[in-house]
């Protein structure tokens, strides 16, 4: 887990909203949701290794159920790296899970896990890949040509919760002009909505899903982090 970087990035922006604009931040997503419901956002867990004393919670971590953590055991393997969450939230009894984004390598990732791991893995992404209907196999989605691999894993997260009777969905914020690294003059910024809607575009063909059949599933949110948008 990397450390915050101050003034630009991800983590910092959706730090920065929750902070000093979370009314403006919960009136976005409750529109893309189409929700009157109160957003109740999760505290992050503490971690004292970090610079920040800050962690972040990682697969079922949120959920109280001893059960659910053993079954996750099962579908998911024990060892490298598991789902990282940027945030969590509930309207009602539905959990919402969310991943910033702020340039476009946030996006980008294959998967490297040992041919042992790569085998269960597989099997939770046949299951997803019924679920959410994709033309792809769970083979390509697991090569290294596949480079869409954290949006594959997070999908099969939500498969295990609605198998396990638990509603849950992905929320991906994503941060225009949010990414203005010292150095880079903003480079690495997406500077529109229309520049990140066509990066997804791309992770969801590189999956073979279609935003029709993950509706309901995955929802984009875009915060401009310069308001100049508004």
């Amino acid at each position: 887990m990397a450390e915050m970087a101050l003034g630009y990035g991800s983590e910092y922006q959706l730090l920065r909203f929750l902070g000093h604009h979370r009314n403006f931040l919960n009136n976005e997503i409750s529109k893309v949701l189409n929700t009157r419901g109160q957003i109740y956002w999760l505290d992050f867990p503490f971690n004292y290794e970090r610079l920040s004393l800050d962690g972040e919670y990682k697969d079922v971590e949120c959920f109280p159920d001893n059960a659910i953590a053993e079954k996750w055991k099962v579908y998911w393997p024990p060892r490298g790296n598991s789902q990282n969450w940027d945030g969590i939230f509930k309207i009602n009894d539905t959990w919402y899970f969310v991943e910033a984004k702020a340039h476009a390598s946030e996006v980008e990732s294959s998967c490297g896990a040992s041919d042992k791991s790569k085998a269960i893995i597989k099997k939770a992404f046949d299951e997803t890949i019924s679920f959410v209907k994709s033309s792809k196999t769970s083979e390509q989605w697991v090569s290294k040509d596949c480079k869409s691999y954290q949006l594959a894993n997070r999908l099969a997260f939500i498969n295990f919760c609605k198998r396990n009777g638990i509603k849950a969905k992905l929320v991906y914020i994503s941060f225009i002009n949010g990414y203005d690294k010292p150095g880079t003059s903003g480079k690495l910024s997406i500077s529109s909505k229309e520049k990140w809607q066509e990066i997804w575009k791309n992770e969801y063909t590189d999956l073979g899903i279609s935003a029709e059949n993950i509706e309901g599933i995955l929802y984009h949110v875009y915060i401009d982090c310069t308001f100049k948008g508004l």
